[in-house]
């Protein structure tokens, strides 16, 4: 069963069983440092762990949130075109948001829930939240 069916599921079976499935999706996947960048000779464990913690430090209770797609793009997309999905974490201008329906997380960038922009940049939450 995919992501999205098995929130659908939990979401119809009560919010705090699908708040804990949304909950174990986000920690299940901060082990894949794939595509994070570590620069030469950097500690790559060290690096993912950091970044791990950082994210379970600004985990907020999960909210629909929209970005607009903007350059250089994200496939499936049109530039200009809205993308929503499920606020995770955020601080400062970034926002970690997983979209079930896709299984995937993206990184939104803006100075507020209403100003956002998604600028191609999605994956893993690791290499979302370094990016």
């Amino acid at each position: 069963m995919d992501s999205f069916m098995m929130l659908e599921r939990c979401a119809a079976a009560g919010e705090g069983e699908w708040m804990n499935k949304l909950a174990e999706t986000l920690e299940s996947r901060l082990t894949d440092g794939s595509g994070v960048y570590v620069s030469a000779g950097g500690n790559s464990r060290r690096c993912f762990d950091e970044l791990a913690e950082d994210i379970r430090r600004n985990a907020c209770q999960p909210f629909e949130l929209s970005a607009v797609v903007m350059a250089p793009g994200i496939p499936g997309f049109d530039e200009g075109e809205e993308i929503s999905g499920l606020c995770v974490a955020k601080e400062g201008g970034r926002w970690l948001v997983y979209r079930p329906e896709d299984d995937l997380f993206y990184a939104f960038w803006g100075p507020g829930a209403g100003h956002l922009g998604a600028h191609g940049v999605f994956g893993s939450p690791l290499y979302c939240w370094s990016a």
